[in-house]
């Protein structure tokens, strides 16, 4: 057993020593968030015996993911720290679609949509679109992408905020994101938005998976917090 809080300063000592109930770290950059998650992760397995499979740190990034496994590694050790779920919000979430997905009538080996993909089904979208006027495909697509971050389905945008009734862009935004979200599904395919989309909508219709994740990860910390937004 090694005293891991006596190498931080009394700041972060009192962050990493502090486990139940939630705590939030408001510190600069390069003061020693990072460093403070993964001293406290080391804290929680190696001297208090928190079982390390139940530990969950989420990052943004690939880079900032690996910056915390590695440092965290080099601390507990490559057997300790290997149960440990150090990923990022995407990562976690195709991981949890892979196992789950099919409770939303898919099937695990779901293919992820890139920018080209969507394009093409929202061309199609737009020429059963009857109308005269023309509408920019990057604009009906970032909108749809605003969407869904905003946790709004294709059945609900008409009846949210968002949906300006005299717009002719949300009129044929409407339609595209219905045509493009039945396309999505009929491919087996969903695109980077989906990823987080779809696992919150898996958990808000089947509680019981929502349950068994929250007890799987009892002890969750987020790197740089400040930066999710509400699906996140």
């Amino acid at each position: 057993m090694k005293d891991y809080l006596n190498e931080l300063n009394i700041a972060q000592r009192e962050a990493a020593s502090t486990i139940d109930g939630p705590i939030l770290i408001l510190a600069g950059a390069g003061s020693g968030k990072t460093r403070t998650i993964t001293y406290r992760i080391a804290h929680m397995v190696d001297n208090i015996g928190i079982p390390p499979y139940s530990i969950l740190g989420v990052s943004f990034t690939n880079k900032a993911s690996k910056e915390m496994k590695d440092r965290v590694t080099t601390l507990l050790g490559t057997t300790k720290a290997k149960p440990i779920t150090l990923t990022t919000f995407h990562s976690l979430c195709v991981r949890i679609l892979k196992q789950e997905i099919h409770h939303l009538g898919r099937t695990k080996n779901f293919s992820i949509y890139d920018t080209g993909d969507q394009m093409s089904i929202i061309r199609q979208a737009l020429k059963h679109f009857k109308t005269d006027e023309k509408f920019d495909m990057k604009r009906i697509l970032s909108k749809i992408s605003f969407l869904k971050n905003q946790g709004i389905c294709e059945d609900s945008y008409a009846n949210s905020n968002h949906f300006d009734s005299d717009s002719g862009y949300d009129h044929a935004t409407q339609y595209c994101y219905k045509f493009y979200q039945d396309k999505l599904y009929y491919f087996n395919a969903i695109d980077f938005d989906d990823i987080l989309f779809l696992t919150v909508k898996l958990f808000n219709q089947h509680p019981k998976l929502k349950e068994k994740y929250s007890l799987k990860y009892k002890y969750i910390m987020v790197d740089e917090y400040q930066d999710t937004n509400p699906l996140q």
